[in-house]
């Protein structure tokens, strides 16, 4: 049985990690296939991959966004979507963070 998920982010405890802090909304755990990362960058998320593919949704902040060979750069309401395997990272290139959602179907933890 699916159990329904209510949260707002002030109930969710922050990871830190290197120049950016994220807050698990949801980690595709207990019969859900769909995990949603809140993610505040401050500096750069390092080149790195998922096994999954990942959606990324701008909110706040501007930035350039690296996935595979191409750069784009990115402002509240730009999405880009990271295929599987392929290495991707953001960077911050504005005085105030970097803010965007993070979402995959699938846990990119396992």
């Amino acid at each position: 049985m699916l159990i329904t998920i209510v949260k707002h982010l002030s109930e969710v405890l922050p990871e830190r990690e290197g120049d950016f802090t994220r807050w698990y909304l949801s980690r595709a755990d207990r019969g859900h296939s769909l995990a949603v990362r809140y993610v505040e960058l401050t500096g750069i998320v390092p080149p790195h991959t998922h096994d999954v593919e990942e959606t990324i949704f701008y909110i706040e902040g501007k930035g350039l966004a690296r996935v595979g060979e191409k750069e784009v750069r990115v402002k509240p309401g730009t999405m880009v979507v990271v295929p599987p395997g392929t290495v991707h990272s953001s960077i911050r290139e504005s005085l105030e963070p970097l803010r965007y959602l993070a979402i995959f179907v699938g846990n990119p933890d396992l």
